[in-house]
């Protein structure tokens, strides 16, 4: 009898310790599950920051390297709720939302290498050229080399002559860009182009090209140095512009996209394709806007001594359904 109730009793003995292992087991995992779980966010943040890290630099870079090409005094700040705009340098308000700019036909600038003929030099012979007759002698100009690229580049399925597309700013005597006056320079939001001229006739003369201006030019200054411009380029998010707009369809636009939009002339009384202010002045252009980046809660350009601060923000939740938001702040000047 003893040694039986001896044998039932560690029986009943082993029992209870297996229920206590298995306890003890359950609340390891969970504390293992939650150590795993906080391993995979740590990794998980980490990976997003190292991605947001080199996506903004990437972004910066491009818009800089986009603006190295403006002419300084083009660049505005622009608020599409009222439709007002201000020269950069002077922007302190943040409703000033919109960056615009012209910059040179940079994509058919004069070529390097064997081809250093093709696209155009930028310079005018003041001697030979005909002022009475408004007609500028470009010197190094390849008429249809500069057509092509730039249709290749802004118009492929739409072919365009040069005169329909580009015009002349002159570079005044500190590279800047000719402006006496903000408002009416460069054709702005409907405004006047008076510093902005057109060209009437293009006129091959060997390797150099006669340009017929308009009667526009008459009365300014013609300085040897000028910028061939071919069209205005702005920078928004997505809460600052027509995200119905048509060039818009088949992106994924959302308020915190980044899009840049180019391919309107505002000499022309065009802006940009996805400007949600509009009026009997100005006509919203055929052009094209392609994303820049996504989940971007801030974007501020500033003009300081001539060079250009730009400030970009990246924001996006840990993971999905997470309350903790991952934030990258970046700044990049360009000259």
């Amino acid at each position: 009898m003893s040694c039986e109730r001896s044998n039932k009793l560690k029986k009943s003995f082993t029992l209870i310790e297996l229920i206590i292992v298995i306890v003890v087991l359950a609340l390891i995992s969970v504390g293992s599950f939650k150590a795993i779980e906080m391993l995979y966010q740590r990794y998980y943040q980490v990976n997003t920051i190292t991605k947001f890290s080199i996506l903004s630099q990437t972004t910066l870079d491009s818009i800089g390297s986009l603006f190295y090409y403006r002419i300084p005094s083009t660049a505005i700040g622009y608020d599409p709720d009222s439709g007002e705009f201000k020269k950069l340098s002077e922007v302190d308000d943040k409703k000033y939302t919109v960056f615009e700019v012209i910059t040179d036909a940079f994509m058919a600038k004069q070529h390097i290498g064997d081809d250093s003929q093709k696209g155009y030099s930028g310079f005018i012979d003041l001697d030979a050229s005909d002022k009475d007759n408004k007609i500028l002698v470009c010197k190094d100009f390849d008429i249809d080399d500069t057509n092509d690229t730039l249709n290749n580049f802004f118009n492929k399925n739409d072919k365009k002559d040069l005169n329909e597309t580009v015009a002349i700013i002159f570079a005044g005597g500190l590279d800047e860009g000719d402006s006496e006056d903000d408002n009416d320079s460069f054709g702005w939001h409907g405004h006047d182009h008076n510093k902005t001229f057109l060209i009437k006739k293009f006129t091959k003369d060997g390797n150099d090209a006669n340009l017929t201006m308009t009667n526009d030019i008459e009365g300014n200054k013609i300085y040897a140095k000028y910028y061939l411009v071919s069209s205005a380029w702005a920078i928004a998010r997505g809460k600052d512009i027509d995200q119905d707009a048509d060039c818009l369809k088949g992106l994924n636009v959302d308020d915190n996209t980044l899009l840049l939009f180019y391919n309107y002339r505002p000499w022309n009384k065009e802006t940009f394709c996805a400007d949600k202010h509009t009026g009997s002045d100005v006509n919203i252009s055929s052009g094209q806007a392609s994303i820049l980046a996504q989940n971007i809660t801030s974007f501020r350009v500033k003009e300081v001594n001539s060079h250009l601060e730009l400030r970009i923000q990246f924001e996006k939740a840990l993971f999905k359904g997470s309350e903790h938001n991952i934030t990258i702040t970046k700044q990049k000047v360009t000259f």
